[in-house]
């Protein structure tokens, strides 16, 4: 039999020890890189026009639109701290970059609480809001950038929208038209079409026609603008009517003169269209959460404290302390009021009717 001296024994047990505790730490490496891949290659679910909430670092895709929105990172947050009276409300902002059919939509800054604009358009009728950036600041705490989360929605124009402008292009199909340039505003009753077009020695030549908008009956059930136009007076283009219709897969169809055309859409802007003067919802705001005129800052039983910012008849950068009970109203003095309908101390929310007077624009 062998027999093994104590200090062999020793070094066999030390070595085995070494071995033991290099796979241990080679096992916990392992799995904190396995969740660290698994968390870096999540994707979020997401719907067309209803708000998620979205990590840094994270992606969402909304599938049915073949859409793909990445949260980069947080490139601002100056928010007054929950616990600390500012005489400005600060704001915060994130990058995010966005996906439209697989293809790269580009880069965005959102922003909210400040004079820029919370939301952006991409893949040419789309647009992503940010309407919360969580959590809101504390003076005693530091927020690390890997722990904000946005609140986002994405939307999609809307049909019969007040007014559109649009270019496209010929796709190589027509030898005809090489490309148009549209405009039409219900609201105003006026719209303008370009046509750029090549004659037989490849010349561009270009044709207009003015006519009055009026909402139309969709050839294509899947359309999502669709105009009829009643030529006012024209050049170059025949006819007394035009058919506009905005489909699927960024298309801009248009009948002209006894012609059909269908063009790849280039750009496109729209605002929606508002079924009359003044519209009324229902919203749930959140401590540090802004809508309109109110930021909010503290939620209690049957009240509501923050500050007001009042756009008319003098626009004020800073906010006016307010406090609001069930019943009470605050309004920016033109356009927006809110009225408080009830808190819900259990989730730290509170829920108000907005009322949008669109009669009453704020000042410039």
């Amino acid at each position: 039999m062998l027999k093994l001296t104590t200090a062999v024994v020793i070094a066999v047990v030390v070595a085995a020890s070494l071995m033991l505790s290099s796979l241990s730490a080679f096992s916990i490496i392992t799995a904190a890189q396995a969740q660290s891949a698994s968390t870096a290659g999540a994707v979020v679910p997401a719907e067309l026009d209803k708000p998620f909430k979205l990590k840094v670092g994270l992606q969402a895709a909304i599938d049915s639109e073949k859409i793909a929105i990445s949260f980069l990172n947080v490139t601002e947050d100056s928010r007054c701290p929950s616990d600390v009276v500012c005489i400005w409300q600060g704001q915060a902002s994130i990058k995010i970059s966005a996906e439209a059919n697989g293809t790269d939509a580009g880069q965005f800054v959102l922003t909210i609480g400040g004079n820029e604009k919370p939301s952006a358009t991409f893949g040419k009728y789309y647009s992503v809001k940010m309407s919360g950036l969580e959590p809101y600041p504390v003076s005693t705490n530091q927020t690390e950038p890997e722990d904000y989360v946005a609140t986002l929605v994405v939307s999609k124009v809307a049909a019969n929208s007040a007014s559109v402008h649009v270019k496209a292009t010929a796709n190589g199909t027509s030898n005809s038209v090489a490309a148009i340039i549209s405009g039409w505003n219900f609201q105003k009753e006026k719209g303008t079409l370009v046509m750029l077009s090549r004659d037989s020695a490849a010349a561009i030549k270009m044709a207009i026609a003015r006519f009055t908008p009026a909402e139309a009956q969709c050839k294509s059930p899947d359309a999502r603008e669709c105009t009829d136009g009643h030529i006012v007076n024209s050049k170059g283009i025949d006819g007394d009517t035009l058919h506009f219709e905005v489909l699927p897969g960024d298309k801009l169809y248009l009948a002209a003169g006894g012609s059909e055309y269908t063009l790849d859409i280039r750009q496109i802007k729209a605002r929606p269209q508002h079924q009359g003067s003044t519209t009324t919802t229902t919203i749930t705001l959140t401590e540090g959460q802004r809508d309109g005129p109110l930021l909010v800052q503290e939620i209690g039983n049957g009240y509501v404290k923050g500050l007001n910012y009042v756009e008319y008849p003098l626009a004020r950068q800073e906010g006016i302390p307010v406090t609001l009970h069930v019943g009470d109203t605050v309004s920016n003095g033109c356009t927006v009021t809110l009225t408080l309908l009830k808190t819900q101390q259990n989730v730290s929310s509170a829920v108000f009717s907005k009322t949008v007077d669109y009669s009453r624009p704020c000042p410039l």
